[in-house]
């Protein structure tokens, strides 16, 4: 079996209301989709973030792997690397090509096998994987009553944890908003927020000092993503745990943020890191270096699905007799904003029960593809990728 054909496409969709955090509004909801083809037939789904005209430099990486066999999940992934490794150009369009790639290549193993992509992974540990609600963007012009309502509308739901966001406003209106979600939500629910890195070390910290009564889980990239400095002088200050790593790529951009422990807890995302393959093995070091490992999500069921089953071989932090969500097992964010894309893409979604999402059991990701979906939101041409470009030798 070979990879015959990647077909590469950019979506995106209106929203009805916008919505905002500490950088900006958005009213669009976007993903980049890959459809990976072999010859015998067999379709793989993968996907990544990027834009329009980032497809066209996604499709330029996919025609390394043309003619491959996609069982050879790893040592395609490297392929790709050690062809863009010079100049840490792997960091760029070609981690998100690897990303969806990888993912595809699992698919496409689960489905030839007969196995969900967790058994591919080498045998599930968990049958379910803890969630938390992400939500709580500033909407209808920062008004707190609806964001209150939605903060109760999660633990309604069920979920156990949610996060909210801060920085776009004053410290004393953000940290009012904190106490009032804190307040609405009661205390037995876990409460995390993100900065989106507006803040500089020492703002960080003095808003850490003013909602550290509130009983927060963590503080979500309080810095500028790579400014490791300054993350690593309020992780060491601050009352509060530090998080971030959602931008950061491959286990060589985590190894030093893991082993100068700038970050409390590392939070890569399966569309950015490298796929499956890599989101697990930073898994493993971040368990090795004593770091909690709670992966980042903001795309579709492909991604998520992805991140499911990888969080299902994922061991515990802490060895212990016992499981416990947030302190020695992983937590995955669970996207609850608006994306018209996500809603309808797959058939049905991921619900969660108890704040926890079923490992699916269906071989591949164990995901329906709706593709007239595709269709409805696609913007610009789709990119089809049937001929081989040759990297260097990487053996």
């Amino acid at each position: 079996m070979k990879i015959d054909r990647i077909e590469v496409r950019f979506v995106e969709a209106k929203l009805d209301e916008p919505f905002g955090w500490s950088q900006r509004w958005t009213d669009t909801r976007s993903v980049v989709v890959l459809k990976v083809f072999t010859d015998d037939g067999v379709v793989g789904w993968g996907e990544t973030y990027g834009s329009q005209d980032t497809v066209a430099g996604i499709a330029s990486i996919a025609r390394t792997v043309i003619g491959e066999d996609p069982a050879n999940i790893s040592q395609i992934w490297h392929k790709i690397h050690r062809a863009t490794y010079q100049s840490h150009g792997y960091a760029g369009v070609a981690v998100m090509a690897a990303s969806a790639i990888d993912t595809a290549l699992h698919d496409i193993v689960g489905k030839t096998t007969g196995k969900p992509v967790a058994e591919v992974m080498g045998g599930r540990l968990h049958d379910s994987i803890a969630v938390y609600a992400t939500g709580l963007y500033y909407i209808d012009n920062y008004a707190l009553k609806p964001h209150l309502e939605e903060a109760v509308g999660y633990v309604e739901q069920g979920f156990t944890g949610m996060k909210m966001k801060v920085g776009a406003l004053s410290l004393k209106e953000d940290a009012d908003r904190i106490k009032a979600t804190r307040e609405a939500i009661g205390s037995d629910v876990r409460l995390m927020f993100d900065a989106n890195e507006s803040y500089d070390p020492s703002t960080a910290l003095t808003f850490a000092n003013m909602v550290v009564d509130q009983d927060i889980t963590w503080f979500e990239e309080p810095c500028a993503s790579r400014d490791f400095v300054g993350n690593k002088l309020v992780q060491e200050k601050s009352p509060i745990p530090i998080s971030g790593g959602e931008s950061l790529s491959t286990r060589w951009e985590f190894a030093p943020r893991l082993a100068e422990r700038t970050f409390d807890i590392i939070q890569p995302d399966t569309c950015g890191v490298g796929g499956p393959s890599e989101l697990h093995r930073v898994g493993l070091m971040a368990q090795a270096f004593g770091i909690k490992f709670n992966p980042h999500f903001w795309g579709t069921g492909i991604s998520f699905a992805a991140a499911v089953h990888t969080l299902a071989v994922q061991p515990i932090g802490q060895i212990g007799q016992t499981n416990i969500p947030y302190q020695n097992e992983s937590v995955l964010e669970f996207d609850q904003t608006p994306h018209p894309i996500r809603e309808n893409l797959t058939e049905s979604f991921f619900t969660q029960k108890n704040s926890r999402v079923e490992v699916p059991i269906a071989p591949g990701l164990g995901i329906e593809i709706d593709e007239s979906v595709l269709e409805r939101f696609t913007v610009g041409e789709v990119a089809v990728v049937d001929t081989l470009v040759p990297s260097q030798p990487f053996y």
